[in-house]
């Protein structure tokens, strides 16, 4: 994939999450857990009053205002899509403001700043989405400091886990089409230099996602006969409304056997 190809490709995950199915699916912040798991994943990497983080693929902004409303912290979210960037914005500095907060649009894979000048790197839902994974958690480990700490939290799936189903559209939605397994996050955190320092079963919020969906297939119905007379595509293949039930039973079941989760990883720059 050269250069334009892989722009593109990312601007169109961008908006994808900014897609009203995605709102349906994920809510806001988009990630399972809400912002629970991401106050838990911020804790866990120790972050302190004053500490300054970068929030990658940091979409509207929600969990980064949140972060430095709760930890007393200065958070920068770096998003690759212009309209969540102006929404971020926009939300931090109207009432009530959030000082503390800052956004910026670039690219997560490869952020425009300085080398060891962050406290902490947080990345939610997103390393599943991206092209070259190691190249990320490289960048990720640049612009820490020594003694950082990543937190990331994501999908996992197992080798031939995944539906036919979910293969496309849908399942990038859920972070579930890139995902790696548990040991595979460990293992591309270790190579990119970082030591382990946690890992934690986070996978209720999946639960509670498909629980979700579940909810709201009148919705999704609704989506899937309006999206065409503005223009896009509704993502939902013909009769998938009707397969949803069987489909997140099927999920529910694999969640269940482990081949399906949610994990939360924090990591250490030496």
């Amino acid at each position: 994939m050269n250069l334009k190809e892989e722009a593109l490709a990312k601007a169109c995950c961008a908006d994808l999450y900014q897609s009203p199915l995605a709102r349906q699916i994920l809510g806001d912040p988009p990630h399972p857990g809400g912002l629970a798991a991401t106050n838990r994943l911020v804790r866990l990497m120790d972050i302190a009053q004053g500490d300054w983080v970068l929030d990658l693929a940091s979409a509207r902004g929600t969990s980064a205002m949140a972060i430095s409303r709760v930890f007393h912290c200065n958070v920068v979210g770096l998003e690759f899509g212009a309209e969540p960037v102006a929404l971020a914005r926009a939300t931090a500095s109207g009432p009530p403001s959030t000082p503390r907060a800052f956004f910026l649009r670039g690219d997560a894979e490869r952020p425009p700043l300085m080398a060891d000048s962050f406290d902490g790197v947080i990345c939610e839902c997103s390393m599943s989405l991206f092209a070259d994974k190691p190249s990320a958690v490289a960048q990720a480990v640049r612009v820490l400091k020594p003694g950082g700490r990543l937190g990331l939290s994501d999908m996992t799936a197992e080798p031939g886990a995944l539906p036919q189903e979910l293969q496309g559209y849908i399942g990038q939605v859920l972070c579930l089409a890139q995902a790696l397994t548990v040991s595979g996050y460990v293992e591309v955190l270790e190579r990119g230099g970082l030591t382990v320092t946690h890992r934690e079963n986070a996978s209720g919020g999946l639960v509670r996602i498909l629980d979700d969906v579940e909810a709201k297939l009148g919705a999704l119905a609704a989506w899937q006969d309006i999206a065409p007379q503005q223009g896009l595509d509704p993502g939902i293949e013909p009769g998938m409304l009707n397969e949803a039930p069987q489909l997140i039973q099927r999920l529910r079941g694999l969640v269940d056997e482990g081949r399906l989760g949610y994990w939360l990883f924090t990591a250490r720059k030496p």
